[in-house]
């Protein structure tokens, strides 16, 4: 009896150091693990290996809500969605803020994988009931002493002095420059502005206000996606010579994609809207205040004015009309919305909502506001194309929308082109009948996308604006889908709108960073 009574007590103290152990854990904030209660499984029968029970649509449309709009299942084919699921769980997990019941792992997957495709339908391939009405001469180029495969990140037309024809300005991600580049003379002239900065994006405008140009960067630091520290704002402050010196605004940011200037404070001083994308985890929107009194020891105080990860894009404009910068996000990753920033001043900023895509896998990637239809207010003209996360899928609602201005948040969407991959639209009137066209791009790497060649996709694709919101689709090429970026402006003075698309090859092959298209199109048959 003693014997069982010992077992006995040391059975109750053994269950007593366990729930003290608990109670610990608990008080100590375990974390999302202890916040986060799973539903239990029915025991199983002894010998039985269980079968999973299948979410239901209410606690699936709960647990993905949680972060992001419910993602539809045809949105990946069945075999992809054991990673999208395990992903979200994750992401759950690490975030303590989520306090609710929800199914275990498995249940979710079932219930996708039984919904969805076993692939992805194709779209068909487009085919134009006329030629392009747009004809253009192509010239590449590519310095040459480079010795790696071009990474041309951003392209922009730019005018650093007065009375000069625009030049191409280019970041570069893989060789890590800024360059600047002279069609205008031959050979083309390339020079370097800057190295060993992997820029997304890259601002002209006099910062300090001393007469000369600048530059100011948005710097990455990682192409690839990644939640380190790695971003900065870096200002390329110019000098009359023609030289520029790199100072280093801020730094020890996620991922930087992209930076504006602007007068949001109401003073006589430029500040700056950041976009820091990150990854995951480090991303938000900031305002640099700039408060700078010596142009030795710039000053920029940041303030988060948004804190989700994923921005892309921060577009300046007013709005509203009321004489204060605003500005537009896209915000990609699981969120894919638009936002405008309304200032109302003080470093206050009102948001609306321009529009929310209906699922967290939409690919935002590219932005313009623009008069498109031209009855006096800005339009967003937005691309969802992002094509780099694992599994390298094809999808078919990748392509182009316009946001029609009416007045009122959100926006009216319109799709205009279903494409994969594409990227970087822009506006421009081509032809020169007051009516803007659009040029968009595709980006869809031949090491992950083998099948664009056989498949002929388009790479470059122009929408011809034959009315006011109508338009028709001509293929400029094809095949060649290793383009993140491209922009349009008259280039040589000519009066027409040129084209210069910029090449980001990945896998070693040489090839040409820009390709400049120069309008060469006949007045008498526009």
């Amino acid at each position: 009896m003693r014997i069982k009574d010992r077992k006995r007590r040391g059975v109750a103290r053994a269950w007593l150091w366990l729930f003290a152990l608990a109670a610990i854990v608990a008080a100590a904030g375990g974390g999302a693990y202890f916040l986060l209660r799973p539903r239990p499984e029915p025991a199983p029968e002894v010998g039985l290996r269980p079968e999973p029970t299948e979410a239901t649509a209410e606690e699936v449309h709960r647990v993905c809500g949680a972060c992001h709009t419910y993602p539809p299942a045809d949105t990946f084919p069945r075999f992809a969605w054991r990673k999208e699921v395990k992903q979200g769980y994750d992401f759950l997990h690490k975030d303590p803020s989520y306090n609710f019941e929800y199914p275990p792992l498995e249940a979710v997957v079932r219930y996708y994988e039984k919904r969805a495709p076993e692939s992805l339908e194709l779209l068909p391939v487009p085919i134009a009931a006329r030629p392009a009405p747009v004809r253009f001469d192509r010239v590449a180029h590519r310095p040459d002493r480079a010795a790696e495969a071009p990474g041309a990140a951003h392209v922009s037309l730019v005018r650093l002095f007065p009375n000069e024809l625009p030049k191409i300005l280019v970041c570069d991600a893989i060789s890590k420059e800024v360059g600047l580049v002279d069609p205008h003379v031959s050979p083309p002239d390339w020079k370097v502005l800057a190295s060993g900065l992997t820029c997304a994006h890259a601002e002209v405008v006099d910062l300090d206000g001393d007469g000369v140009n600048d530059i100011v960067l948005a710097v990455l630091g990682s192409f690839y996606a990644t939640d380190e520290r790695v971003g900065s704002v870096v200002w390329l402050r110019g000098a009359a010579d023609g030289s520029f010196t790199p100072v280093t605004l801020l730094d020890g940011l996620g991922r930087v994609a992209d930076v504006r200037a602007a007068r949001f404070m109401g003073s006589d001083k430029l500040d700056l809207v950041v976009a820091e994308f990150g990854w995951h985890k480090a991303g938000s929107i900031l305002l640099l205040e700039n408060r700078t009194t010596d142009w030795q020891q710039p000053m920029f105080v940041p303030r988060v004015l948004d804190s989700r990860h994923g921005t892309t894009h921060v577009p300046v404009a007013d709005l509203n009309g009321d004489g204060k910068p605003d500005f537009v996000a896209a915000i990609s990753q699981e969120h894919e919305t638009v936002v405008a920033f309304l200032n109302e001043g003080g470093g206050r900023f009102r948001k609306e909502t321009i529009y929310t895509a209906s699922h967290p896998s939409f690919g935002t990637n590219g932005i313009q506001l623009v008069d498109l239809d031209g009855d006096g207010d800005l339009d967003v003209l937005l691309s969802n194309g992002d094509s780099l996360d694992s599994p390298y899928l094809l999808k078919p609602y990748h392509g182009v929308t316009w946001l029609e201005n009416r007045g009122k948040y959100p926006f009216t969407p319109h799709r205009l082109a279903d494409c994969y991959g594409a990227g970087s639209p822009v506006a421009a009137d081509f032809r020169g009948k007051g009516l803007l066209d659009i040029v968009f791009v595709s980006f869809l790497p031949a090491e992950y996308f083998p099948q664009r060649t056989p498949m002929g996709l388009d790479s470059v694709v122009l929408l011809e604006q034959v009315k006011p919101g109508e338009f028709v689709r001509h293929s400029l090429e094809r095949e060649k889908c290793d383009h993140l970026t491209c922009a349009a402006g008259d280039l040589f003075g000519t009066g027409r709108a040129d084209l210069v698309v910029g090449n980001y090859i990945r896998g070693g092959s040489r090839g040409s960073s820009v390709s400049v298209w120069r309008n060469v199109t006949d007045k008498s048959t526009k």
